[in-house]
């Protein structure tokens, strides 16, 4: 058996680099799907840009046990079709995607996801 020691912490996938944390973005669509996943739930909205075509974006999640036990989310909180706002830092790379701080639903107040994690 072989042992390594490493004298610093490896962050391993939860590392924070694929997300530009000095930038917050806003996107509000229509929900297409919702997965209730570890060790990332996901979240999928058709999003009008300014041209008027839709754009499909992607929310990026913690794991389903602190959406379950902060917020007691579970695989049916978002529905096809929900109408949502999602804030959150946006992908380096410019893809859409997005690792989500704050879930806005319609007619509701919104949800700071990150307190979990704080």
């Amino acid at each position: 058996m072989l042992l390594t020691l490493c004298p610093f912490p490896i962050t391993a996938h939860h590392a924070s680099a694929a997300f530009d944390r000095d930038k917050l973005i806003s996107v509000s669509g229509t929900v297409l799907r919702w997965q209730f996943i570890n060790p990332h739930s996901g979240l999928w909205l058709d999003v009008f840009d300014e041209a008027g075509s839709i754009n499909e974006w992607t929310g990026e999640f913690q794991g389903t046990l602190d959406l379950y036990r902060h917020f007691s989310w579970n695989k049916d909180t978002f529905m096809a079709g929900d109408y949502v706002t999602l804030t959150g830092y946006p992908a380096r790379n410019g893809s859409r995607i997005m690792s989500v701080r704050i879930v806005g639903f319609e007619g509701e107040n919104e949800v700071d996801v990150r307190i979990a994690l704080d």
